[in-house]
């Protein structure tokens, strides 16, 4: 009782961390919209941009680089790519920060070594949701920084969501994928991984690495993937498992 008690004020803690998230991205402006229309299209100021039309054979969409305050939305576009190593539809790199990615949008087909459908490598605070990645390598590799991921769907990649960077992922869908709906691998705590639903997937529906430590992965569902629903790769209790339906599990600390 003591245990789920902490996880519930922990969960609680989380979730004033990203409705601060969320205020601080609503200060972006929104004083007109810059249209893209090519790929490769590299984002440098503060702003509202918006998709024009779909993109398509690119090996980067759209790079956000250096910039803070910046809204993109995919307006119901799709952002497609090709097998480059490292591409990707949407980067977030280089000291960029408060930036809101957000759908309707699809991005498919970034099938090179390491390609994923957005990229986030950026080290500051970054929201993502609606936005739809298939038949990547990495439907979204959250690498660094704090993201707020949520309302998300991750099919058909070989790897669903990568989860290094700090924050919260909660209330998206990975199905389908070839190796695990989610990896968790962050060694820095303060990560809560929440209300995903993650079935038919390859290997694992969520796997935290034998590495990883402080993930509090809470109130998830994972059934019919194809090793083990929830696999926990360390020896000792350092990640907090709570609440969580599941059909299989490998590892010491489920309940």
């Amino acid at each position: 009782m003591r245990h789920l008690l902490a996880a519930r004020v922990k969960q609680t803690r989380f979730t004033m961390a990203a409705l601060l998230l969320l205020l601080a991205l609503a200060g972006v402006s929104a004083q007109g919209q810059t249209q893209i229309t090519k790929c490769g299209t590299i984002i440098t100021a503060p702003g509202e941009y918006v998709l024009a039309n779909d993109l398509t054979n690119c090996q980067f969409g759209v790079i956000i680089s250096r910039a803070p305050d910046v809204v993109l939305n995919l307006a119901g576009h799709r952002i497609t790519g090709t097998a480059a190593m490292l591409a990707a539809g949407i980067k977030v790199q280089s000291g960029a920060n408060r930036v809101r990615i957000q759908g309707p949008g699809v991005i498919s087909n970034f099938t090179g070594q390491s390609a994923s459908g957005i990229q986030l490598i950026s080290g500051g605070t970054v929201e993502i949701t609606a936005v739809t990645a298939t038949g990547n390598d990495v439907g979204f590799f959250l690498h660094d920084g704090r993201v707020l991921v949520h309302g998300n769907i991750a099919t058909n990649n070989v790897e669903g969501f990568y989860m290094v960077a700090k924050g919260e992922l909660s209330d998206n869908m990975a199905t389908g994928n070839k190796q695990d709906g989610i990896f968790a691998g962050s060694f820095q705590g303060d990560v809560l991984i929440t209300h995903n639903t993650l079935a038919f997937n390859g290997q694992y529906g969520i796997d935290a690495d034998r590495n990883a430590k402080g993930n509090d992965i809470i109130s998830n569902t994972a059934l019919d993937n194809v090793a083990f629903d929830l696999f926990d790769d360390n020896r000792d209790c350092r990640n907090n498992w709570a609440e969580n339906t599941f059909g299989t599990s490998k590892g010491p600390c489920f309940h």
